[in-house]
């Protein structure tokens, strides 16, 4: 019985509450449903107890159970000033008439009730104000009729009791607004507490996780410092050991590192500005530089083996990437090229080429030049060891070894020629050596 009389009071004061008013607002609406309530209640009671004692003048404070019901209905709406404009100004009309029509029945008091309810009912001082002097102003007039205005009892009405009831109905009426009051007031309290308690809860939480970040907080700047090192350490051997140049879309070289300075014999304020392609020797240039603008046009890297010329004339060789650097919407600005010398290799593949190629000039020679004279010596010696010369011919035989054995002393002397002007031209070792090389070539 009780958990439903609390349950339907709860229901009552929680008229037209929403989640967009603050505590202070929930308080005064809770408050003034609490008073329509209980004001419906006790003029109900009221009229019931004196209807039946034979006093039916008290129906006429029913109208104030409709002002009641009428201010539940515009919190219902959510216009809550309204429903306390229109339950002051009808209130205090309707309380008036009712004690100039029961003049001395303790009604006038009621206004007085009316008068402190209103600084539980509104926020504003002004409006506290009016509501305030309204009910004194009726009460002030109601002494006034009644000073002025002869007093005529009416015999149906029982003066000795009505004046009474109506002062501790105004008295419960007030003492109600104010437990109301009070009870809102420690049910917010435990939701505030309730509240600071989480609010407790979470700020040891976000201690404990502040600390973890300001944990993990040093040990990314430790790794980030590391790292750092690390990057410089990089770019410092770049700048010592590796080529380095940044360009535009259209090639003109924006910045370069001292490295790639000092292997061109350029100032660096000579390459500002400068195309990388005119730097580029060799008759593919014009393809090489195609197939690069094909490949970076397409977002990706390019790699190869380029041959570029000095200021002062001579090749260097380099092993060349192009990067391209994109900026935060995707878009190619600017191109990084690192390079590795690699002229030592390339001028070390072209003697091997050469080297192959005089081989296989020394490999003829020998071939054709030397086994020839040797072939017809060896197929003389066999015919006479098996007896197809005879006595008569061996004069003969003879000046077919000596011619042969002069081929092979020319093609000896114009192959030792041979090696040793080209081993003069790759600028190799000594006579000695080109001899040595020679009898093992041959």
């Amino acid at each position: 019985m009780l958990s439903s009389i609390k349950k339907r009071w709860l229901q009552a004061i929680l008229i037209g509450s929403t989640d967009q008013l603050s505590y202070h607002q929930k308080i005064r609406l809770h408050t003034l449903n609490g008073f329509a309530v209980i004001s419906i209640l006790f003029v109900t009671l009221f009229s019931i107890i004196f209807c039946s004692i034979g006093s039916y003048t008290s129906l006429q404070s029913l109208p104030i159970a409709g002002v009641m019901l009428g201010v539940l209905w515009l919190n219902s709406r959510h216009r809550y000033e309204l429903a306390k404009g229109f339950m002051t100004v009808l209130l205090n009309i309707i309380i008036f008439g009712m004690a100039i029509l029961d003049r001395r029945t303790g009604t006038e008091y009621v206004l007085l009730a009316s008068a402190c309810s209103a600084i539980l009912l509104f926020d504003n001082l002004i409006h506290i104000a009016v509501s305030f002097t309204l009910a004194l102003g009726s009460f002030g007039g109601y002494i006034w009729y009644d000073t002025v205005y002869p007093f005529v009892p009416d015999p149906t009405v029982p003066y000795e009791y009505m004046s009474g009831v109506v002062m501790l109905v105004s008295a419960c009426a007030v003492a109600a607004q104010l437990l109301v009051y009070r009870s809102l007031i420690n049910r917010y309290a435990r939701e505030l507490q309730e509240a600071n308690s989480k609010v407790i809860v979470m700020n040891q939480e976000l201690k404990s996780s502040y600390e973890e970040q300001q944990t993990l907080a040093l040990q990314l700047d430790w790794i980030v410092k590391q790292k750092d090192n690390e990057l410089q350490s990089y770019l410092d051997a770049i700048n010592v050991h590796v080529y380095s140049a940044v360009t535009d879309n259209h090639g003109a070289i924006l910045k370069v590192n001292d490295p790639l300075v000092s292997i061109t014999g350029y100032q660096e304020n000579e390459l500002i500005g400068k195309n990388f392609s005119e730097f580029i020797e060799g008759r593919s240039s014009e393809l090489l530089m195609r197939e690069l603008i094909d490949t970076l046009s397409k977002g990706k890297t390019w790699r190869g083996e380029v041959k570029n010329r000095k200021k002062d004339g001579t090749f260097y060789w380099i092993d060349m990437v192009v990067i391209p650097l994109k900026n935060e919407r995707d878009v190619t600005n600017y191109f990084l090229t690192l390079a590795l010398p690699i002229t030592e290799r390339k001028e070390a593949e072209e003697q091997k080429e050469k080297i192959a190629q005089m081989l296989e000039d020394i490999a003829f020679r020998a071939s054709h030049k030397i086994r020839g004279p040797i072939a017809r010596i060896q197929g003389l010696t066999n015919l006479m060891d098996i007896g197809f010369i005879q006595k008569e011919e061996l004069t003969k035989v003879l000046e077919y070894f000596k011619e042969s054995v002069l081929e092979m002393d020319v093609a000896t002397r114009e192959l030792t020629t041979f090696i040793n002007t080209h081993f003069e031209d790759e600028k190799l070792t000594s006579p000695d050596e080109n001899a040595n090389f020679m009898y093992k070539a041959l």
